[in-house]
């Protein structure tokens, strides 16, 4: 299997990973997960552009997500 990604819109393997910003970082934050003081509920953004026909696909931390509707 291989690790290559590809783009979900052309099929084109030329990608480029970035992340949103704005003048300071964009998140994304679950609906439904609850805010605690030792833990923010955001989720920092990042993501691949396709450098063919310009696709950007985002992805958010999983993990941290994970662990705040377990707390939820």
């Amino acid at each position: 299997m291989s690790d290559q990604q590809t783009c979900a819109r052309c099929g084109s393997t030329r990608l480029s990973k970035g992340v949103i910003q704005s003048t300071g970082k964009a998140y994304f934050r679950l609906l439904a997960a609850k805010f605690f003081s030792a833990k923010t509920a955001d989720l920092a953004v990042s993501g691949n552009m396709c450098l063919d026909c310009g696709a950007i696909e985002l992805f958010g931390d999983l993990d941290k997500a994970r662990s705040l509707l377990k707390m939820a």
